[in-house]
């Protein structure tokens, strides 16, 4: 199994266990679900959330994409990584946040489909890992660059959608560079 599909069921599997609300032994006690579970509010700003994830990840995808040599296996792992935590981070973008626009926002149905968006794209990336087809990588990098500059448009018209901050690439990690 690649692992792709091993993480993605790692998380389809951790997710439902969420939804579903079983105990450790996958028990309910006997007792029916008698209300939805609820989500851990959001603690950080869209912003915030933003800059730490969505640019970070959705640039790694854009740069493998637009590599002009083929990927080593640990670039394609990278890549992989952040394609998922995209993903994710398109469901909290879906919550709101402490900024003073988040809930606003999270209450908008453009928001909502802008995170939509996010979220179809991402999970364009996990399937371009999976075959790793670098085409195809690069063409979600080209929707990944107009959805955030859609959303951009739509509710921030004077944030940059890119480049704000990346975190380094380390060395010693076991790459060629080392």
């Amino acid at each position: 199994m690649s692992n792709v599909f091993r993480t993605a069921s790692v998380l389809t599997g951790a997710a439902l266990f969420g939804v579903v609300g079983c105990g450790p032994s996958g028990d309910t006690g006997g007792q029916a679900q008698t209300s939805a579970p609820s989500h851990l509010p959001m603690s950080i700003s869209q912003d915030a959330l933003m800059v730490a994830l969505v640019d970070q990840s959705a640039h790694e995808i854009w740069d493998g994409g637009n590599q002009e040599r083929d990927l080593t296996d640990r670039e394609w792992l990278l890549i992989e990584q952040h394609s998922l935590q995209l993903a994710a981070t398109a469901t909290l973008v879906s919550l709101g946040g402490t900024g003073p626009a988040d809930q606003g926002w999270a209450a908008s149905p453009a928001w909502q489909d802008w995170a939509r968006k996010l979220n179809t794209v991402a999970m364009s990336a996990v399937q371009a890992v999976a075959a790793k087809d670098r085409v195809a990588l690069r063409s979600v990098g080209d929707a990944l660059v107009e959805t955030c500059e859609g959303c951009h448009e739509a509710f921030k018209p004077d944030a940059p959608t890119e480049g704000i901050t990346h975190q380094p690439h380390y060395h010693g990690a076991g790459t060629a560079e080392d």
